[in-house]
């Protein structure tokens, strides 16, 4: 496995190799692959022991992901191209499509029922995910409200878009 200790002029490599550290001090055994994507570069994490590294629901994984962001930050800068996104076994997909439908199915319920629907606090990940699912759907808006951990989204019918 690869070693965090040398320092690479890539920020997509020096986060690779950062996230090994870390994994490495975690006492588990991974590949990291890097990944281009049209939007993002992925670090998809390779391992025996999927569970820890995604943790109890995504726990460990946005922990990793937040640390590897500030790191990339750091090292690429303000004007930095494409965000690095931390994976491991297809997880950030299969949790963006059950957002994608929880978002669906709760603007749904929101033009049904003519009311504001407030979703569970949320990664800005996460928000973000919830707020492109429902940019084009048509009657409701989305905004966020909230601070820190308890910032959330609001699903809001055109109708009650002034309140």
């Amino acid at each position: 496995m690869a070693q965090a200790n040398s320092k690479s002029n890539d920020p997509v490599e020096s986060a690779r190799e950062f996230l090994a550290g870390v994994l490495d001090r975690m006492d588990i055994d991974a590949d990291i692959e890097i990944f281009e994507k049209e939007d993002k570069v992925v670090l998809d994490i390779d391992c025996d022991d999927v569970d820890r590294v995604i943790g109890r629901r995504g726990q460990v994984m946005e922990a990793l992901q937040h640390l590897v962001s500030k790191i990339s930050y750091r090292d690429r800068g303000a004007g930095s191209s494409k965000p690095i996104l931390v994976d491991a076994d297809g997880y950030r997909e299969k949790q963006i499509d059950k957002l994608v439908a929880l978002a669906e199915r709760m603007a749904d319920r929101a033009l049904d029922d003519q009311e504001i629907v407030e979703l569970n606090p949320m990664s800005s990940h996460d928000r973000r995910v919830v707020h492109m699912a429902l940019a084009d759907f048509d009657g409701v808006s989305t905004r966020s409200e909230g601070e820190g951990e308890d910032r959330h989204v609001l699903i809001v019918p055109d109708s009650l878009a002034d309140e």
